[in-house]
């Protein structure tokens, strides 16, 4: 390709498509085919572009940031992917943060964890994690890039950042300074060989190494000079000017990728060239590289024009990766711009027009054999019915369609076909393939009957049809099933119409059937494929279509032993759980301690222990136990006694020991997730072989390792009632990115909270799983499985802590996880402001309160204060005046006069007991003689001087106890005039001579007795008064009780009990 191709290119031009077309027809058909050395039988190759969510299909850079994401650069935007879906970055012109071009040129991460992007025609751009927004360095800009195009970055070992421009030459960011140097052509001085610079690097001695359109360049910061070096056409000379990659190795090698010249390897003072010569092991696809990779291992990678190649430094040769339309495992294109490795080691492979190829080599060693129309030497068929290892380790494969393939060397298939020549298979649908004690193959073919073959160890086979080898040989079926050989040297062939025994050498068939209605028949009469199998006691086990068979015979010798045959056949039963799980046997298999494992067509796997004699008990597994599928086509073990097993959904591996399943499905690099009959076989060297509906499967045990990479795990997104928050928006709750934040506040309203969250892990993102847990909310660990986000709802004020963990593929944890701590504030009225000032104002209503009761309870005393003494001053005087001068006025009339001295009497008696209820009105409203003390006074006050004039002693008890008793004013009154009363009746009716008053607390109680030691009464006598009536009224009014106990002759008890208020 000359330079104005170049440059036409550069520019984008519109003959890109026909290039590339050219360059795809070219590579795909025209290198030779025994030269390149692509190995897709263990690479997994996975396409995503467009369709996936790629932002264009033309990728020229990538690289995994710190975090783990990966970035492609491409012409109409920047894509940052999690292995689940794209995050694209575009220019938007109304935001001066945004992409400044859509074209990308290249990428770099440098030791500060800056994602640094060239464009082609938008300058140079870095990326801020926190904003998700750029920062541009354009030639508008002071102290920044001198050209827009930018086509190379490289951080060298002090921290420099070199930009390689196109027109504007070499351009250095000085980390000490802060001032960008610019190096640009200039004839007349020591200066850099071109302005386009293409690629830049540095050796270990800190030399700076540039590429461009015009020759190499080594730059001496130490002397300030530039080195040139150039294409002269010498043996040593470099092999073109345009130098397009370059890699500084471990090895302290520099490798220079040209357009047009291939690899160049610097060693001293000479260039070593690797080109597409096909005469040499070490040949590239094409002479025009655009990147080139060191591995983790060593090796080197050169992404070309015309493909990938993988050089092995030790062994001086190269493995080609190319583009075959007829190879799932293939490139999907040959016009490769970049190739990177990530941490996982998983190669991704930019190309033009097909997006990026994601090639695996994957920890799990599968090897696929398909059939592919381009290479003869492939498999015949994808379809899979038989797979068998003969004495000699060769293994054979049977095809429903493609005949019967012998696989001489890895991958490369010698094929026998039915194609109607005399000695030539019977038919291409071979069912079932054996070799018995005599070497003589047996080879069972679907409608084509059984075939005897002969080999020859030259390549060649003889086979002839078993009615040919005696014609009075009829088998049950020409559809063959199944064949083994017992310990008479004679044959067991399973046929879709029954079981043949074919005794050898005396040419006769012994055939067993079902429906005979005796010991010796069948249960049913298709028999399944490789569903014959011998135990250890040389018992014949038969798989059909319905049921199980065992065939046992007590004879010794050939004859006795045909006569005592006796077949027990096993079935489902739905009523017995120790029966077979399903009646569809489809594979057998006996392992080293005697169990025999049966599969079954939708019953899964069963177990039966052949050492427990007769006590035949089936144990079965099935998807709820973590099989992968209840169909199970084929049974193989391994060297560590666990099961393998073909199902309809992929591999399963079984350990009996802890009674665990592990699944294997197409994403690990299977044919497909389905398998086939009959196709299965173990190898001497112990390496597993499964046919299923497009192709083989082969590995070996052990090498099956598990994905070591612990992925990093990130929360990635955050949701407020099931709607995304964005940085800065008008929610204002994040103020950096989600990934950069450690806290997060939220308002109290926002109650409904959702998260996202990835395990950074390539190998099979699908697989990732996950487990979450909002500390302060959740009191355990939810397992969603691969579900990738949560939504809390009903989330009340407070702290929380959200964590998440993540697993790879295979099952690794990164403990660690991700966690954000979550604030939610508190509603105002749960803040500590709100409730200092709540409680000021509630303490100030309380005291406000408290204050005007108390004025309330002291206007009231007072009032009560002078009421009562009113009452004594004014009308207790008034009536005293009135009661005195009536008892004057009697006195000085005379005795004629007896009727008015009578009147002057009772006016007299009257205004004497007005003087005494308004003397206890007066006490029960004065405030000061509140207490039950004060009540107990006051009625020994009262009849004391009455007393005084009888023979009746009265006595309290327990007064000083009773002062800080305080009583109600209508409990004083109720009380009073109770006692009152009861006083009265025991000075006028009970003709005692004692009385006895007393009271006392308990609690909120109190409890007042009075007794006498009068003549008492009957309390059953109906009485002609209402004062006891009254007296227990009184009583109720005020919440009390009282009680009158009397017995004649043994005085009376009168008790009140009620609450203090």
């Amino acid at each position: 390709m000359n330079k104005s191709k170049i440059e036409k290119y550069e520019d984008h031009c519109s003959t890109i498509a026909s290039c590339f077309l050219l360059f795809l027809f070219l590579t795909t058909f025209t290198f030779p085919k025994n030269f390149y050395a692509q190995s897709s039988s263990s690479q997994i190759v996975e396409s995503i572009s467009v369709v996936q969510g790629l932002s264009h299909n033309t990728v020229h850079s990538i690289l995994q940031d710190h975090k783990g994401f990966l970035w492609f650069a491409t012409e109409d935007g920047l894509n940052k992917y999690d292995g689940y879906e794209f995050f694209i970055y575009r220019n938007n012109p109304a935001d001066s943060l945004s992409l400044s071009d859509n074209f990308i040129w290249c990428l770099y991460l440098d030791s500060q964890n800056q994602i640094w992007i060239g464009t082609n025609n938008g300058g140079l751009n870095k990326y801020n994690y926190e904003t998700g927004k750029f920062d541009v360095f354009s030639t508008s800009r002071t102290n920044s890039v001198n050209s827009n195009s930018i086509r190379a970055i490289f951080e060298d070992s002090k921290g420099n950042l070199w930009v390689g421009t196109e027109s504007g030459g070499l351009n250095k960011f000085e980390k000490q300074s802060g001032l960008v140097k610019y190096y640009k052509h200039n004839p007349a001085l020591n200066s850099i060989s071109n302005n386009n610079v293409k690629a830049i690097t540095e050796d270990s001695s800190g030399n700076i190494w540039i590429g461009t359109d015009n020759g190499l360049n080594m730059y001496d910061p130490e002397e300030k000079l530039f080195y040139h070096y150039f294409s002269s056409g010498s043996r040593n000379g470099l092999s073109s000017n345009y130098v397009w990659s370059l890699l500084w190795d471990s090895m302290n090698r520099l490798w220079i990728g040209t357009n047009e010249g291939g690899i160049n390897i610097f060693e001293g003072s000479k260039f070593r060239k690797i080109t597409n010569d096909t005469s040499k092991k070490n040949a590239i696809p094409n002479q025009n590289v655009t990147s080139i990779l060191e591995d983790a291992e060593g090796n080197i990678w050169i992404s070309t024009e015309g493909g990938l190649a993988k050089y092995i430094v030790d062994e001086d040769k190269t493995l080609w990766y190319l583009s075959d339309p007829f190879d799932i495992n293939s490139m999907t294109n040959n016009f490769i711009r970049t190739i990177f490795q990530d941490r996982t080691g998983i190669y991704w492979i930019g190309t033009v027009g097909t997006g990026v190829n994601k090639l695996m080599e994957p920890y799990k060693i599968l090897k696929t054999y398909q059939h592919n129309p381009s290479k003869k030497s492939s498999l015949s068929h994808n379809m899979i019915r038989s797979i068998y290892e003969d004495k000699k380790a060769r293994i054979w494969i049977g095809t429903l369609g493609g005949g019967l393939n012998l696989m001489k060397d890895d991958g490369i298939f010698t094929k026998f076909r039915a194609d109607g020549s005399s000695g030539s298979i019977s038919s291409d649908a071979v069912s079932t393939i054996f070799q018995d004690s005599r070497n003589i193959y047996w080879i069972g073919t679907w409608g084509g009957g059984l075939n005897r073959m002969i080999y020859n160890e030259g390549g060649s086979a003889q086979f002839t049809p078993l009615s040919k080898v005696n014609q009075s040989l009829s088998l049950s079926s020409t559809i063959i099933q199944a064949l083994n050989e017992d310990k008479f040297g004679n044959i067991w062939i399973g046929t879709e119409g029954g079981l043949d025994y074919y005794i050898f050498g005396v040419e006769r068939i012994v055939r067993f059937q079902s429906g005979n209605g005796d010991t010796k028949s069948l249960s049913d009469n298709r028999v399944q494929s490789n569903c014959i199998l011998i135990d250890n006691d040389e018992n014949v086990w038969v798989g059909t279509w319905n049921g199980l068979n065992k065939i046992s015979s007590s004879g010794n010798d050939l004859s006795t032993y045909l006569e005592n045959i006796k077949i027990e056949s096993f079935f489902y039963d739905p009523y017995n759980e120790n029966s077979l799980s399903d009646n569809r046997i489809i594979s057998l298999f006996l392992d080293k301690d005697n169990i025999l494992w049966i599969g079954t067509h939708g019953g899964g796997l069963n177990k039966l222990d052949l050492n427990s004699n007769e006590n035949f008990n089936f144990v079965s597994y099935s998807e709820k136990d973590g099989l992968a599928s209840n169909v199970i086509y084929g049974i193989l073990n391994d060297n560590d006694g666990n099961l393998w097993l073909s199902t309809n959904n992929g591999i399963s591996k079984f350990t009996p020991s802890s009674e665990e399943f592990r699944n294997y499905d197409e994403s690990d690099g299977l044919q497909s997730n389905q398998f086939f009959w009959g196709a299965s076989c173990r190898a001497k060297s112990g390496r597993l072989y499964f046919g299923g509906v497009n192709g083989v499967n082969s590995f070996l045990p052990e090498e099956l390792k598990d994905n070591p990479h612990i992925p990093p795990v990130h929360i990635t997104g955050l949701q407020l009632f099931n709607k995304p928050v964005a940085i800065d928006d008008s929610l204002s709750v994040l103020s950096k990115n989600i990934i950069e934040s450690d806290v997060i506040e939220l308002d109290y309203d926002n109650y409904v909270i959702g998260f996202e969250f990835v395990a950074l892990d390539f190998v099979n993102s699908e697989k990732n799983l996950y487990r979450y847990k909002l500390e302060g909310f959740d009191n355990d660990w939810t397992q969603p499985g691969r579900r990738r986000f949560v939504n809390y709802t009903d989330i009340s004020d407070g702290e929380y802590i959200f964590k998440v963990q993540g697993s790879n593929n295979d099952g690794l944890w990164n403990l660690e996880g991700a966690s954000l701590r979550i604030i939610i504030e508190s509603p105002f009225w749960k803040t500590w402001w709100f409730i200092i000032i709540t409680i000021l104002i509630l303490t100030g209503l309380i005291v406000y309160f408290i204050s005007y009761r108390v004025k309330q309870l002291l206007s009231l005393e007072r009032l009560r204060t002078k009421i009562a003494a009113d009452l004594h001053d004014n009308i207790g005087s008034s009536l005293t005046e009135i009661s005195i001068l009536s008892e004057v006025i009697a006195t000085k009339i005379d005795n004629e006069k007896e009727d008015v001295k009578r009147s002057l009497k009772l006016i007299s008696e009257n205004s004497r007991e007005l003087i005494d209820k308004m003397t206890d009105i007066v006490w029960l409203v004065n405030p000061k003689r509140d207490s039950l003390y004060d009540l107990i006074l006051r009625l020994e006050d009262r009849y004391s001087e009455i007393l005084s004039q009888t023979n009746i002693s009265f006595k309290s008890e327990n007064l000083r106890a009773l002062e800080k008793v305080s009583l109600s004013m209508e409990h004083r009154q109720h009380i009073y005039l109770i006692f009152k009363e009861a006083i009265n009746n025991s000075i006028t009716h009970s003709n005692c001579t004692e009385i006895i008053l007393n009271a006392n607390q308990k609690g909120r109680s109190i409890v007042i007795h009075l007794r006498d030691n009068g003549k008492g009464f009957d309390p059953n006598k109906k009485s002609h008064g209402n004062g006891m009536e009254n007296m227990k009224r009184r009583a109720e009014k005020i919440g009390g009780k009282l009680t009158i106990t009397s017995t004649v002759n043994q005085g009376t008890e009168i008790q009140f009990v009620g609450n203090i208020k």
